[in-house]
């Protein structure tokens, strides 16, 4: 093989090389960049809201309605207490994103119609090592409302059929819950088609209902 005709296969070879290398970097450049837990959290719940609600078992969230919940302070309640009154239930966690941007909302929404019947009730499942980061997250976001730590009864209750592919139910996730007891309304995800207007609107009508 002469000089001439080595120099040009290896110009080709290493051409072909760089080539490869420059195809490689513009596709991990080009790659999506990461999302935070809330984003996905967003994404999936959004996607998850455009499908049908699927029915409650009633049965089973009257009975969860009885399981003591405790609160962030330590204290106890359960659903069951506040019987007689307007309920709306919110699944949540800090580090979900719209479940952020609900929460004053929520607070906004406890302050209207409190006086008129209503309780808003917050059930985290932030861990309970975390209860000053979660209190001090309520309290810069104006929610003055009952917050207490999800379980594993209400979580199968309430949320049992809203899995997603992962096999966990996305959050955030209201339920708008009448005077009696009965689930009459059921959010999930941030939608903006059927929104915190569209929960308020529920609330208005059970307070009208006696």
């Amino acid at each position: 093989m002469n000089n001439l005709r080595f120099k040009s296969l290896v110009t080709s070879y290493l051409s072909a090389v760089l080539l490869t290398g420059a195809t490689f970097t513009a596709a991990c450049n080009s790659a999506a960049p990461p999302r935070s837990i809330g984003d996905s959290a967003n994404s999936a719940s959004t996607e998850r809201a455009q499908k049908p609600v699927p029915s409650r078992d009633q049965q089973a969230i009257e009975s969860a309605s009885n399981v003591q919940i405790t609160k962030l302070d330590g204290g106890a309640f359960k659903l069951s207490d506040f019987r007689g009154k307007v309920l709306v239930v919110d699944f949540w966690q800090t580090n979900c994103a719209p479940c952020v941007r609900l929460i004053p909302q929520l607070a906004e929404l406890s302050r209207k119609y409190r006086d008129k019947g209503l309780e808003v009730v917050g059930l985290t499942s932030d861990d309970r090592a975390d209860q000053e980061k979660v209190v001090e997250f309520l309290k810069k976001r104006g929610a003055d409302y009952t917050v207490g730590y999800e379980n594993q009864w209400l979580s199968s209750a309430f949320l049992r059929g809203t899995e997603d592919e992962t096999g966990a139910a996305p959050i955030p996730q209201l339920f708008v819950i009448s005077r009696e007891g009965r689930v009459v309304d059921h959010f999930i995800g941030e939608n903006p088609q059927r929104g915190i207007q569209d929960v308020e609107q529920s609330v208005i009508q059970q307070l009208s209902t006696r």
